[in-house]
């Protein structure tokens, strides 16, 4: 039979070691969980909002009469985006829009203006890339 000190040691050991699991384990784990749902809702944040003016090719904050102005509203997402290749193209596709308004209101007698056909080919291309950038941008929201 058990004496009562051997019983009283086997359930400290038994507490140790559950805590020394809940430690090194358990908090690290929540820690992790804490960091990846920040990072979701940070994203979320960012990515509407670039989103937002991705969308409507720089007309809801105007930054496609500023490249710079285009590039600071992305910068939070540029930085939290999953790849750089991502963070690229945000900013490849910011710079588009600005170049696409530049040359979308040239005086017609500038002639550097190009045809509305020429135009309207940039215009269809930079809705494709953006339709496809916003799509990288839910799946990352999705995959974290």
């Amino acid at each position: 039979m058990m004496t009562w000190i051997e019983l009283l040691s086997a359930i400290g050991i038994g507490a140790l070691l559950t805590k020394i699991l809940d430690i090194v384990w358990l908090q690290r784990s929540l820690r992790e969980s804490e960091k990846r749902k920040w990072l979701r809702d940070k994203r979320l944040i960012a990515y509407t909002a670039v989103t937002k003016e991705i969308l409507s090719l720089g007309k809801e904050c105007n930054t496609r009469e500023d490249l710079f102005k285009g590039l600071s509203l992305a910068a939070q997402a540029i930085l939290l985006a999953d790849n750089k290749d991502l963070s690229d193209e945000i900013k490849l596709l910011f710079t588009n829009i600005s170049n696409l308004y530049k040359e979308a209101i040239r005086l017609e007698d500038d002639p550097e203006k190009k045809s509305e056909k020429h135009l309207e080919g940039a215009y269809q291309i930079v809705m494709e890339k953006s339709l496809i950038i916003v799509e990288k941008l839910r799946i990352s929201i999705q995959n974290n």
